[in-house]
Formats: C-alpha cells, structure tokens, sequence
C-alpha cells in the first residue's frame, strides 16, 4: 500500500514539477517578447558610389570609340581574309593590318589608364561575345595570345575578362552608360 501512496505522490510531484516549468517558460516568453532594441542606421557611401559612377561614365564614353574602330577594323580583316587562298599570305595580310593599327593608335593607346584598358576589354567582350584574348589567339594565334595576356598581367589587366551584367556589378553600370549615353 505504501507503494501505491508513493506512486501517487511521485505522480502528483511529477504533474506539479512540469505545470511549473511550462508557467516558467511561459514567462520566459512573456519577458523576451517585451524587449526593445536600439535603432540601427544602415549608411551607404552615396557619395563615394556617386563619384564612382561618374568616373565610370568618363571612361566608358572615352573608350567607346575606340570599340567603333575596333568593329570597323574587323569587319574590313573579315571580309578581305577569305580573298586569301594560302595560309602564309592571309597571315602576313594581318601582320601588316597589325602593323597599321598600332601605329595608329600607338599614341591613344598608351594613354589609357589600366581601368580604361579593362573597360575596353570588357566593351569588346560584349561586342563580340569573344574575350581579348580570344580574338588575338583567332587572328594571330595562340603563342601572341599568350604573349599579350602575360604583358597584360604585368599591368593589372586581364585579356580574358567577360562581360557579364547579371553577376557583375559594375559591368551592369557599365551596360547602363552604354544603353542611356550612346544608343
């Protein structure tokens, strides 16, 4: 019998002991739903964005035309490269179509900053759907390719640089210029 009072308590003790607890979670509750936190600001640098996007906007309206050139120039090599039946003549129609653009834009070339050059870059990917690099290993090969891109990386650029708005950001900006300033 005395068992059975004890398994009543333990019961009754047991009941008791989890009513407790829930009230206390309840209060836990009641405590947690009642506390303010202080205000946080979230600052943008606005201006520094602004000032960006402007240097942006100088630049990709300064390199532009040269991208005009750069399709004329191509369209011209494309049309005339298949005049050629040998091989060794159409390369040597491209050295000397090499020759005559860098000593015409020699100047103008060697004046652009680092970023003007990797803007243009990526101008000419979205142009032609080719990187730099691409085009250069097409029409001259695979070894001057390699040799542009390693000069390239001496000066912080990248011939095989793409454009793409949807993961780069400022590559959208870019693309926002182009579409708003030039078309």
């Amino acid at each position: 019998m005395t068992s059975n009072i004890q398994n009543k308590y333990i019961l009754i003790i047991s009941l008791l002991f989890s009513v407790s607890i829930s009230a206390q979670i309840d209060t836990l509750d009641i405590r947690f739903s009642h506390i303010l936190l202080d205000e946080v600001l979230l600052e943008t640098d606005y201006e520094n964005s602004q000032i960006d996007f402007i240097r942006l906007k100088y630049r990709v309206l300064k390199v532009y035309p040269y991208l005009d050139t750069i399709r004329n120039i191509l369209k011209v090599v494309d049309t005339n490269l298949p005049s050629y039946r040998k091989r060794r003549f159409a390369k040597r129609y491209i050295r000397k179509k090499q020759k005559v653009i860098m000593n015409t834009f020699r100047k103008e070339m060697m004046s652009l900053s680092r970023k003007e050059g990797v803007i243009l870059s990526k101008l000419i990917y979205r142009e032609f759907n080719m990187s730099v690099y691409d085009i250069i290993s097409l029409y001259r090969g695979e070894f001057h390719a390699l040799l542009w891109q390693s000069l390239s990386k001496v000066y912080e650029g990248d011939l095989k640089s793409e454009f793409n708005p949807k993961k780069n950001r400022e590559d959208l900006f870019i693309d926002f210029v182009i579409e708003n300033n030039i078309e």
